[in-house]
């Protein structure tokens, strides 16, 4: 069988364009050190050839100490060729350049006389502001301006007279600070720059960040939804016809059947409306479920038919429980009617009672010996909701020595008015309820679906009955 070529290595040998890359600053406040290329050969030989024209032109000034200059004019181009070919490394190591060009450039100016000379001193002056580190540029401003003040001191010293002390004032203010605010006023520019970038990238991250976490929350709530509502009826179907080969009298097979045929018939009508949901362009729009109390009462009393559900009406009664703690509610009494449909056994039974500040629900079920292990997911599921209404909720087997031992039980206790949760608090309530929650294999758990912890879909109450009628709209008939 043959294989797809592999790519040939890099050639470490191969030409690379040395104005590509730059190598990493070692003062983290310094640009990146580019390599010496061509630009910096090319700014030093144009600063040559000035020199050397300049020089052969005979345009020179007379040197501060003496009339005709200290040296010979040639004296005077080889020092500057010198300072010229400092210029190469002036964006690499700008350090090198004020070293050489600075001081080369202040003896030519006070010995010498050549023009050229003030050109150097600049290129020495400005370099190592714009191209150096902060601490570099910072020291170089400070030598200078010193450098300055002693030159005036220096002239008033050996008693100059005025005209003399003034030139050397104004060159040396305008020879050392203009480099030298032209330098920080581009390296201000250059750095405000870089930090607009960076926070424009830094945005586009978060904008990406937000994007994604909005796809992963939108799946996770159709995920929740299939879980609490779906699944439900499925283990419903899975529950009555398995009970219906195991019946022998005609009429309760034929009854097991036709809840088993209800629930089926909610589940496609519950996933046409997810499906309706997902293709509509309303991004607001929620599905449309079959998951009310009377349906959870159908499914317990379809697994224990002497099962006691008892059902505060005043828990669909918009005035005494907000509607997103009665949708918060709802799911949990369907998440923890779907474990014991699916993993206990008689005696079921569950209780919703609605008080002053408070709605509390309690499920208690024996708990199957042959019941097989669940994931999880629906006891993190669970204490999310009511986290996030800021309500508690637990679920778990009765303590061996408690009078209750051999059954699991879910309670929960919400606000009847609902309280945001912390996000941090959320996600640890989520995480301890799904670490927390492996049980033996003999234990109630959920229907062992993957999805993971979603803040309740809002819904709209309708007025309370003696059976509290559905908290989630449904332009479907309801399961029996």
């Amino acid at each position: 069988m043959s294989s797809a070529p592999r790519p040939a290595p890099a050639d470490p040998d191969a030409p690379v364009d040395p104005d590509a890359r730059a190598d990493p600053p070692a003062d983290p406040d310094a640009p990146a050190a580019p390599p010496v290329g061509p630009r910096d050969l090319l700014v030093a030989a144009l600063y040559a050839l000035v020199v050397v024209l300049l020089a052969a032109s005979g345009v020179s000034n007379s040197g501060f100490l003496v009339e005709s200059g200290s040296w010979s004019r040639t004296v005077s181009v080889a020092l500057l060729l010198v300072a010229c070919v400092s210029l190469i490394w002036r964006r690499r190591h700008p350090m090198i350049t004020l070293a050489v060009a600075g001081p080369i450039g202040v003896a030519e100016i006070i010995g010498g006389g050549q023009i050229s000379a003030y050109f150097l001193l600049f290129e020495a002056l400005f370099d190592p502001v714009m191209h150096g580190s902060r601490r570099l540029a910072l020291w170089t401003t400070r030598i200078a301006i010193a450098t300055a003040a002693a030159a005036i001191l220096l002239g008033l010293g050996l008693g100059l007279s005025g005209p003399l002390v003034f030139l050397i004032a104004m060159i040396a203010t305008l020879v050392v600070m203009t480099p030298l605010l032209w330098g920080w006023e581009v390296r201000h520019h250059r750095d405000a720059r870089q930090s607009a970038e960076q926070l424009a990238d830094l945005e586009h991250e978060l904008a990406a960040a937000r994007a994604d976490h909005a796809v992963e929350t939108e799946r996770r709530s159709i995920a929740h939804d299939l879980h609490d509502v779906i699944a439900g009826h499925l283990s419903a179907v899975s529950l009555h016809t398995n009970l219906a080969s195991a019946l022998e009298d005609p009429r309760d097979r034929d009854r097991s059947l036709a809840t088993a045929r209800d629930s089926a018939h909610a589940a496609l009508r519950d996933l046409r409306s997810m499906i309706g949901v997902l293709s509509a362009e309303d991004a607001g729009a929620q599905p449309q479920v079959t998951l009310d109390w009377p349906s959870l009462t159908a499914r317990l009393r379809g697994r224990d038919p002497e099962a006691r559900v008892t059902i505060d009406p005043a828990v669909t009664d918009p005035a005494r429980v907000e509607p997103s703690v009665q949708a918060a509610l709802l799911r949990i009494g369907a998440e923890a009617a779907t474990n014991a449909v699916r993993h206990g056994r008689a005696p079921i039974t569950m209780d919703v009672q609605v008080g002053e500040r408070a709605v509390m629900l309690a499920l208690h079920n024996r708990r199957a010996d042959d019941s097989l292990p669940g994931t999880g997911v629906g006891r993190g599921a669970i204490a999310h909701r009511a986290t996030a209404v800021g309500g508690t909720a637990t679920s778990g087997p009765a303590p061996a020595d408690a009078p209750e031992a051999g059954t699991w039980r879910v309670r929960a206790e919400l606000p009847a008015r609902a309280v945001a949760a912390a996000p941090v608090e959320a996600e640890a309530e989520i995480a301890a309820g799904a670490g927390t929650s492996t049980r033996p294999p003999t234990g109630t758990d959920d229907t062992g679906t993957d999805d993971a912890a979603a803040a309740p879909a809002p819904v709209r109450s309708v007025p309370a009955d003696h059976e509290a009628r559905s908290t989630v709209p449904s332009t479907e008939e309801p399961c029996r």
